[in-house]
C-alpha cells in the first residue's frame, strides 16, 4: 500500500554532519590528554587547544586515542590500530570496515583527525540527501508527526533505489520484515523539518556514507510504502 509520494530535492557531498562532536567531547578528550584547567576554557579555545594537544602526539597515537574515545570498548586495541593504519594508507575505513555499526563513529573520528593532521589524514566525505515526503493518508501522516526512525528511512531509500543497490541486495528480507535493527548503522542521522501546516508533508534530511546513499543519484519522484518497525507483530503472520 502506498503511504507517501516522495520527491528527491538534492544529494550532495559534505565533510561533516551535525552532532559529530560537541564541547563535552572536547573536554573529555582534553582530560584524557591530561591537559590542565579544562573546565575554565571557553568553547572557542577548547577546540584549538585540543588540536594542539593532539598534534603533540604521533599521528598513530592520536588516531588510536580519538578512535578509542568514539568506539569505546566495541573494538580491541589491536583493531583500533588496524583502523588507524587503514586511514593513514588512505582507505575509506568509515565505509570499508567490516562492522557497519562502527562506520559513523569512525567517520567522526576522521573529521577530528584530519583537522589536527591535514597533511596526514585524508578529509572524510559523506552524503546528505534531502527528500520531500507527502503522506497519502492517516497512517503516513502519523509517521510524519514523529521523529524519523532509521528503519523507516531505510525503507524509504530502498523504495527509490534499484533492486541492484547495495541496500536492496544485502537487506532485502529486513526491508519487508517487522524489524530492521541494521538500519541504525545505515542511517547515520535523519530529521524531519519544514512540516506543512496540515501535517501531510515534511522535508526529510538523511546523512550517511556514499556507500549507502550514492544509489539515490539521478532518482526523481517515486512512491513509497515505508513504515516504522513493528516489534510487537510476528513476521510469520
Amino acid at each position: 500500500m502506498k503511504l507517501f509520494d516522495v520527491s528527491v530535492l538534492g544529494l550532495e557531498k559534505i565533510f561533516d554532519m551535525p552532532g559529530t562532536w560537541c564541547e563535552t567531547d572536547y573536554r573529555n578528550l582534553l582530560r584524557e590528554l591530561e591537559v590542565d584547567d579544562v573546565d575554565d576554557m571557553s568553547g572557542g579555545d577548547l577546540f584549538d587547544i585540543l588540536l594542539m594537544a593532539l598534534q603533540d602526539l604521533e599521528p598513530e597515537d592520536a588516531g588510536e586515542l580519538v578512535l578509542g574515545y568514539k568506539l569505546k570498548d566495541r573494538v580491541s586495541r589491536g583493531s583500533r590500530q588496524n583502523i588507524v593504519q587503514d586511514l593513514l594508507e588512505g582507505q575509506r575505513a568509515w565505509e570499508e570496515t567490516a562492522d557497519i555499526y562502527l562506520h559513523a563513529d569512525i567517520f567522526a573520528a576522521c573529521v577530528l583527525l584530519q583537522q589536527a593532521f591535514p597533511k596526514i589524514f585524508a578529509r572524510p566525505d559523506m552524503l546528505r540527501l534531502r527528500l520531500r515526503l507527502v503522506a497519502i493518508g492517516a497512517p503516513g501522516k502519523a509517521i510524519l508527526d514523529e521523529e524519523p526512525e532509521a528503519a523507516f528511512v531505510a525503507r524509504v531509500l530502498a523504495d527509490g533505489m534499484s533492486e541492484k543497490s547495495i541496500l536492496e541486495r544485502l537487506f532485502d528480507e529486513q526491508l519487508v520484515s517487522n524489524s530492521f535493527p541494521e538500519a541504525d548503522a545505515i542511517v547515520w542521522r535523519a530529521e524531519f523539518d519544514e512540516r506543512s501546516a496540515d501535517g501531510r508533508s515534511a522535508l526529510l534530511t538523511v546523512y550517511s556514507s556514499e556507500h549507502w546513499l550514492d544509489s539515490m543519484e539521478d532518482v526523481g519522484d517515486f512512491p513509497s510504502s515505508a513504515y516504522n518497525d513493528r516489534p510487537d507483530e510476528d513476521d510469520e503472520d
